[in-house]
């Protein structure tokens, strides 16, 4: 094994160069990766090019080494499954360059490792944005933005991140790379492009992305509401959509809820809070702000200080300090029509254990959105770890039963496809195979 281990150092050190290489097992283990004594080996390699990446990739293939993708952000699997395999963990952060920027087509081609924040910094000064994504969602690497899908990384004018790709370059398990087109949707065909974002890693590794961008609005307006009920609330948000506003945010907060982000005086008991910011060309962000106004007051509600919705911006976008509060214990989406029926679901089952539920709602589209969750004792105070661990399953089964998808939770349906579609383009299962399964491939 040692002969072997050497001889794969040796390749390693070759393709990236020996200080791109490392074995300490501190740096391994704030991936994530721990390696037990006189265990299978792991890497950690950093890639300068996408040609060394297909490198790397064609090495892993043929030894069967797990390959685990790194990012600025990373978020690793449980490994233990894989500790009896090598591994071999490739970081993306020295390709970190932004290969080609038209202002014109509003169209930016960066690399994989390049920081979405990074690249936001870059765009500023020329009065272009990725889009009004939070700024806590543009952490990670622009690789594992996309690598990665969560509901956080979304916008109510610009969708989702994945909507901004226009195409992708990646390295599939045998170290071929691709390049999907970047031309009209209307023809390209089958859209690869698509597979990849969301598939952590299990498809291929991508290593550059040429992405939509956009023009930083030129006004930002901010309005909050004060609705009868959550549910009031939440049809004021579906009539706004369905008058067409387009906001670059909105969020609706219970009574409970509301009173713990923005204080205990911000509304009546019973009554929910909606805030809200449109932005763009002024008449555009007015237009869209009365919408919302218009909805609001047509089911019972009543506008409030402006200083409201500011102090939720500010906290949004990262320039005030928020409260100290526990993280959410429950995140789950729900269509438009039911996401009321899982509210009072989760409210019910929480009582039923003598807890309390306090709830938000954001990231609204025409399809739904995502209620966040936060279980307390009856007297506000924070749950015990213990106690939230026994009464989870209870919870998540409520808003299942209501109509609610949990975040994150397997889609049993089409979890064969995509086992079929792994296993054709990843015959040795090298490719983040703790990613997205339930069992270790």
């Amino acid at each position: 094994m040692s002969e072997v281990t050497n001889d794969i150092r040796n390749l390693l050190d070759e393709i990236v160069g020996g200080g791109n290489v490392t074995t300490k097992a501190s740096s391994l283990a704030e991936c994530g990766v721990t390696v037990a004594v006189g265990g299978p080996p792991a890497w950690l390699v950093r890639p300068g090019s996408a040609g060394e990446v297909s490198e790397l990739i064609r090495l892993a293939n043929r030894g069967k080494i797990a390959v685990i993708p790194i990012g600025k952000a990373s978020r690793t699997t449980d490994q233990s499954s894989i500790a009896d395999r090598p591994r071999m963990l490739i970081d993306s952060t020295r390709m970190n360059h932004v290969l080609h920027l038209d202002e014109t087509s509003l169209i930016v081609h960066v690399q994989a490792g390049l920081g979405a924040l990074a690249l936001e910094n870059v765009l500023a000064p020329r009065g272009l944005s990725l889009g009004d994504y939070p700024p806590a969602a543009l952490g990670p690497s622009i690789g594992g933005l996309l690598a990665v899908r969560t509901p956080g990384k979304s916008s109510a004018r610009h969708g989702f991140i994945e909507d901004a790709v226009l195409g992708l370059s990646a390295v599939l398990a045998d170290g071929r790379t691709i390049h999907t087109r970047v031309a009209p949707r209307r023809a390209t065909g089958p859209d690869l492009a698509r597979a990849l974002c969301g598939s952590e890693g299990t498809l291929g590794f991508i290593t550059s992305a040429v992405l939509r961008i956009h023009r930083r609005p030129e006004r930002r307006l901010l309005a909050a509401h004060a609705l009868p009920s959550f549910n009031d609330a939440l049809a004021a948000v579906r009539l706004a959509l369905r008058e067409e506003a387009a906001p670059a945010a909105m969020r609706v907060y219970d009574t409970d809820e509301a009173r713990a982000h923005l204080g205990h005086d911000v509304c009546d008991d019973g009554e929910s809070i909606l805030v809200v910011a449109t932005a763009g060309p002024t008449d555009l962000a007015a237009c869209d702000r009365e919408l919302v106004a218009s909805a609001a007051e047509a089911v019972g509600g009543r506008s409030l200080d402006e200083s409201v919705a500011e102090t939720w911006w500010q906290r949004r976008i990262g320039r005030a300090t928020p409260p100290e509060l526990p993280m959410p214990t429950l995140q789950v989406s729900a269509t438009p029509g039911k996401q009321h029926r899982v509210y009072e679901a989760v409210l019910e089952a929480s009582r039923s254990f003598n807890l309390r539920a306090r709830a938000h709602a954001s990231r609204f589209g025409p399809d739904g959105g995502v209620l966040f969750f936060t279980i307390t004792n009856p007297d506000g105070s924070p749950s015990s770890d213990a106690l939230l661990d026994e009464t989870r399953l209870a919870l998540e089964s409520s808003a299942a039963e209501a109509g609610a998808s949990l975040l994150g939770a397997d889609n049993r349906a089409l979890a064969p496809y995509f086992e079929d579609l792994r296993r054709q383009l990843d015959k040795n299962g090298i490719m983040n195979p703790t990613a997205l399964v339930s069992e270790p491939r």
